[in-house]
This record gives C-alpha cells, structure tokens and sequence, in this order.
C-alpha cells in the first residue's frame, strides 16, 4: 500500500508537470499553441521534469511517512520549488542546451512555476486527505505487545496517511497499554478469533513472536485462512512501516533467513570496483580542496592536520582510519566518548568540515584499501562496540558488511551519543544490511549530498 502511494504521488506530479506546461504555453501564446509550438516546448521541459523529480526525491516529498498538511511541509515544499527555479534557469540559460533546444524561456519558467506551484498544492492537499480518510485505512488486528509493537502502533496513530489502522489489539499477555492507545478495541484471548475479526472488519493481521503463546495463536490463525486476510509477522510489518528493524523483537533464525552473504557476493564485487573507480576520480578532484582545508585548520587551532583513530571493520577486525581533524587537540583527555551534535570541542573550522563532509576526505584511502566503502554502517571505535553489544541485543551483527561513509541509518537519523540512539541507528543498519543494492546505495548517496547541501547552509 506504501509502495502504491509513492508511485501514486510520482505519477501525479508529473501529470501536473504537463498540465501546468501547458497552460502556460497556451497562456504565453495567447491560445494560439500548434502541435509543433507543443513539442519544442515539451521535448526539453522532459530533461527538466526529470530533474525535479530527483529533486523532490532526495527532499523525501515521496515519503509517505512524512506526507501531511502542515506549515512545516509545504515551507519546505516551497523551497523545493525554489530549487527546481534555479534548475530550469541553469539548464536553459547556464548549459549547453543548443543541440537540444534553443529555447530561452524566461517568462514561461516563471508562469510554469506559479502554476505548478499551485497545481502541486491543491494536489498533494487533496491526496492526505484522501489517503488518510478513515474509510480507506486498512484495518489491522495487533497479536502480542512489546516496545517496539507499541511504539509502531501509536506511529499508525499519527501518520493515518500511512493507510493503516489499528482496530483490534490481543494483548494476550495483559502488558499496560499507554493512554495513547486505551481507545483501541483489545481482547485478552483469541477465542472466536474469527468472529471478532469479522466483527471489527479487519483486513490484516500482525503477529508478534510470543514463545509461550506461539502454537495457540497459530492454531486460531489458522481457522482464519477462509477470511481473506493479509497475514504479516511484526518484523516484516515494522520494516515495511519504518525502513528499519525491530531488533528487540529479532530471534536468531531472523539472520539465518534474511542475512545470507552468498546472495550478494555479485553486488559486493560489482561495488568493489566502483569504490575503487569513485575513489580515484573524487579523491583526485578533492585535491583541489586540500590547501583551504590545510590554511582553515591551521589558522583556528593549533596542533596536527590529521587526526587518526582504530575503528572495527567487517568481521570484527580493526584499522586505522584518518581525518582531517576538527576537535581541539586535547578532544579526549579523558578517554573516548561519543560525538555529540553541539560538541564543544569542536573547532569552528572543524564545524564547517564537519558539516559539509570535507574532514572524511582521509578515508578514501580505506575505501581504496578495502576496509571501508561508500555506502555501509558507519564504523564505530572497538571500546563503543564492545561496549554496545554487551547492552543491545546483536549489535555486532552490523559488522556483517564492510562499514561506509554514509549509510542508511545517517540519512535517516540525527546524530546520536546515548544507547538509545545506537539502538535506532542499528534499526536502521540491519535494514541496509538486509536489503542492500544499487538502487539503494544510489538513493542514499543523493540523499547524503542533499543533506550535505542543507547542512552547509544552516539549515
């Protein structure tokens, strides 16, 4: 149904893009718009479309999960707008466009703009209501509660846009419900279970790995079969929901079934060779950066240009890794410790480096060396691990692939320096792990750059 929805929404805005390119040709032309007038305009506005497309997908406009009517949105939808002005100006006025086009449409950007603009808005407003009109919600039946189930079900509660509703919980083990939740039809047991899911109408059904309620509740789920229901296990429905896995609800079998590395051993050396040909074009234009960066730490702190740390690779094995150094010299005196967001021992300089990536440079000599590679789990120092995975339950497992520059889990969370957040983080490395690939690792590289952008500037 998520899936669904973000096809729903692509196609939509380009609809809208040929709609609002064409009422403004006929508005420019005066009514006056022949075939031929259509297609010289439609032929390069394509070229520009697509680049918007990319760029309200970096901007997470295609996330259902943050899709909502509120100021925040559509702030940002507009400056998502701004974005794509300046795009369509570059590539009519700032490229090389004359074999494609010898447009230069300066009043048709702008009218197409506004239009859009509006188009968009009365689209995209139209679209949450209607996808989050309870009628068209899926009702869902909750089997067993935990944290992670709970935390889910009161994020359906908020997101209605998702397509979801809970409307029945068996919370068969009596946990204490939050308020947030008390308003939910629950049962204790599941007998009748068929005439209670048909009473509250429900269409799918979620079921949490309870060992000592397991043969029961397979025994009644199995009497449901004639219903017609969606079947799910909270694993699968959470990774669906979220993009990360509930690792308090995992069981070891969970990485037999969906870890196995022969299936990627393809993928892997295909990436490898990328790794190696991205690191020797980026790490030989970033020469051109290295004087500003040398001058910009050495002007705002005394001390050594590189800073160099063992942080745990693949398997569990170490290495040295390197970067341009952006704390204080004397950053940990007291011994390791988190990196915090608004960490006072970084340097001003070392906030710009941090910022815009620039201070990681360095490590594209471990993807070169192979301990590192783009796209993967940022890698943690020895102490942190040894240190985590005694408190968070298969923690070490993130050491499964090589760790990265970017991953999965830094485009989707903030920085981080409590057990809670290495939690969430590796929520989100497992799913990295477990659905690996090209298009991925693409996604998350632009989305990384996108971040990158607005970082830079402040926002």
């Amino acid at each position: 149904m998520i899936q669904l929805k973000k096809v729903t929404l692509v196609l939509g805005d380009t609809v809208f893009f040929y709609i609002a390119l064409y009422l403004t040709v006929l508005i420019r032309y005066r009514g006056d718009l022949t075939p031929e007038l259509w297609w010289r305009h439609v032929l390069p506005f394509t070229i520009v479309f697509a680049l918007w497309l990319v760029v309200f997908f970096v901007n997470n406009l295609y996330s259902v999960q943050i899709a909502k009517n509120d100021f925040s949105f559509y702030n940002y939808l507009l400056q998502n707008l701004a974005i794509n002005t300046l795009i369509g100006f570059t590539f009519f006025y700032l490229t090389p466009t004359v074999a494609i086009t010898s447009l230069r449409p300066f009043r048709v950007l702008l009218v197409l703009i506004l239009i859009y603009a509006l188009l968009f808005l009365l689209w995209r407003l139209s679209f949450y209501r209607l996808t989050s009109h309870p009628s068209l919600s899926n009702r869902v039946m909750l089997i067993g509660l935990n944290r992670e189930t709970i935390e889910l079900a009161q994020d359906l509660e908020q997101k209605p846009q998702l397509g979801y509703k809970i409307s029945l919980i068996a919370n068969l083990d009596q946990t204490q419900l939050p308020i947030t939740l008390q308003h939910i039809p629950h049962i204790k047991e599941l007998t009748d279970l068929s005439a209670t899911i048909q009473k509250h109408r429900i269409q799918t059904v979620v079921t949490t790995t309870i060992p000592q309620h397991s043969s029961t509740v397979s025994r009644y789920l199995f009497e449901t079969l004639n219903l017609g229901l969606t079947y799910y296990n909270f694993t699968a429905f959470y990774e669906k929901i979220t993009g990360r896995i509930p690792v308090g609800s995992l069981e070891k079998s969970w990485f037999i079934e969906n870890l196995l590395g022969g299936t990627k051993r393809t993928f892997e050396l295909i990436k490898r060779l990328i790794d190696i040909i991205s690191v020797l074009v980026f790490g030989t234009i970033s020469l051109l950066l290295l004087p500003f960066i040398v001058v910009g730490i050495k002007l705002t702190s005394p001390g050594p240009l590189l800073y160099k740390q063992i942080r745990t690779g693949k398997g569990g094995t170490t290495f040295t890794t390197m970067k341009f150094r952006s704390m204080v010299t004397d950053a940990e005196q007291h011994g390791p410790q988190f990196a915090s967001k608004n960490d006072s021992r970084v340097t001003k300089f070392g906030r710009f480096l941090r910022k815009s990536r620039l201070d990681e440079i360095p490590q594209f000599i471990n993807i070169l060396a192979g301990d590192m590679t783009f796209v993967g789990p940022r890698p943690e120092r020895p102490e942190f691990v040894e240190t985590l995975s005694q408190q968070i339950p298969f923690y070490k497992e993130r050491l499964l692939v090589k760790p990265g520059l970017t991953g999965w889990a830094q485009i989707n969370y903030k920085y981080g320096d409590s057990v809670d957040d290495a939690m969430r983080k590796l929520q989100y490395d497992l799913f990295y792990i477990k659905n690996r690939s090209f298009t991925l690792d693409v996604s998350i590289i632009l989305k990384t750059l996108n971040t990158i952008f607005n970082r830079s500037l402040g926002q």
